[in-house]
């Protein structure tokens, strides 16, 4: 799907070429695209730009965070462009999803380090290495002519082969993709000295991208994350090195389990294959408690197999509520922590079972009377006519949200009353209790 996406914007690409989006919101026209200026450019050259030719697009990036200097980034559908401007909170009078009209007679079209950028005038005083001067601030009310706010162009999908100078200066989006170890855990930039930093990404499926973050940027002493998952930003390069620059760390989401074989440490595991059969559990660590109703959870065995198993059947309680509750994690220690178990439903009638979440549960015999978050987690249901015919995993329940010492708890609920309308008996059998992480 990403790649007929990404298809599909090539081929609209090319068939805009040269006819830049239509904005109805003042009485400035564009007549040029901004893929059709840059094709302008001659490599090793700076231009200066004399016909009345006119740009429009979409701010993409400001200087909202400190990350991008003196710089506002436009897009319109064909390509992106770095406009460097010679002032401060640029963000106020450009925010993001703004559309901009500029002028481009006067000013001056060159690349530095081989990213391509408009200016005000040239700086030639090393001959080596000139390179553009930001418009001035006097100048910026006739070169930029503001439009209305409109929604921010969703970022453009790219594998690492797509990577080149066509899609410089446009909003990217980067899946399957972490930070290499040694970058995990770091500032994002030099926050002391306020020195830019560089700091690695790869891909799953093989390539690396640099992602350069000023000393000055907001979130310069936040950390990179450990986890795998996707990343937005705008590309540009320098030399040879290919770059990505995020606006704010909300642009990253690497919240998954690392890639390319680096296999997930596993932080806890429970199979109930060294418990005995017919009793109920106890496990050094675990506390198995009634609420109400005296009912526990029991060590169960089916075909081999051992399991934990909760019912209300047959207890002729009005209220069964029952707690498994396992022993304390500490997450400091870890990341991109991943819950998961297995269930199968007994004859269902309604009765429940959750899984819960606590970091203020003391350990004691009364878990019911701490603060609980209810995990999001599959169980089963449906098989009201005996035991299902196989176990529903729960799905990865992410826990990346926690920290510090936390508390996992099976909770049931249910009832043996005497109107079969009203009984909620429904047992469940509950395995393979895992906690992994990076």
């Amino acid at each position: 799907m990403a790649l007929l996406f990404c298809i599909a914007v090539c081929c609209a690409c090319i068939r805009n070429l040269d006819e830049p989006p239509l904005y109805n919101g003042t009485n400035m026209v564009a007549n040029i695209s901004i893929r059709a200026l840059r094709n302008s450019h001659i490599p090793g050259n700076f231009e200066h730009l004399l016909n009345n030719d006119i740009i429009t697009g979409i701010v993409i990036a400001n200087d909202a965070t400190d990350n991008f200097y003196k710089t506002i980034v436009v897009q319109d559908s064909t390509a992106g462009i770095s406009v460097r401007l010679d002032g401060f909170g640029l963000s106020a009078d450009y925010p993001l999803g703004m559309r901009v009209f500029l002028r481009l007679n006067g000013l001056w079209m060159g690349a530095y380090g081989g990213m391509l950028q408009l200016g005000g005038s040239v700086n030639r005083s090393n001959i080596l290495f000139p390179e553009l001067i930001p418009i001035p601030t006097p100048l910026f009310s006739k070169v930029l002519v503001k439009g209305a706010l409109e929604k921010i162009p969703n970022p453009l999908k790219i594998k690492f082969e797509q990577l080149n100078d066509s899609v410089q200066s446009r909003l990217i989006q980067l899946d399957s993709v972490e930070f290499v170890t040694s970058d995990t855990a770091k500032t994002f930039a030099d926050i002391v000295n306020k020195a830019t930093v560089s700091h690695t990404i790869r891909f799953c499926n093989g390539g690396s991208i640099y992602l350069r973050t000023s000393g000055f940027a907001s979130f310069a002493a936040l950390k990179t994350p450990r986890g795998n998952g996707c990343i937005t930003g705008i590309y540009t390069i320098f030399g040879s090195q290919k770059q990505l620059a995020i606006r704010d760390t909300s642009d990253i989401g690497m919240n998954g389990l690392r890639c390319n074989g680096s296999v997930p440490r596993t932080l806890f595991l429970e199979d109930f294959e060294s418990g005995i059969a017919r009793t109920n559990i106890a496990i050094n660590g675990w506390k198995n408690l009634a609420e109400t109703g005296a009912k526990f959870f029991q060590v169960q065995q089916l075909q081999s197999n051992q399991f934990a198993e909760i019912s209300a059947a047959a207890t002729a309680q009005s209220t069964v509520i029952s707690w498994l509750v396992l022993p304390a994690i500490n997450l400091n220690n870890s990341s991109n922590e991943q819950l998961s178990f297995i269930t199968k439903d007994v004859a269902d009638n309604g009765a429940a079972l959750q899984v819960l979440l606590s970091s203020n549960y003391d350990g004691g015999n009364q878990p019911w009377k701490a603060k609980w978050t209810v995990l999001k987690a599959t169980v089963a249901k449906g098989s009201v006519n005996g035991i299902a015919a196989v176990w529903t995993p729960s799905g990865n329940i992410p826990l990346n949200a926690f920290s510090g010492l936390i508390t996992i708890a099976f909770r049931y609920e249910g009832n043996d009353l005497a109107n079969v309308a009203n009984k909620r008996t429904t047992g469940f059998h509950l395995d393979q209790i895992k906690l992994v992480g990076n």
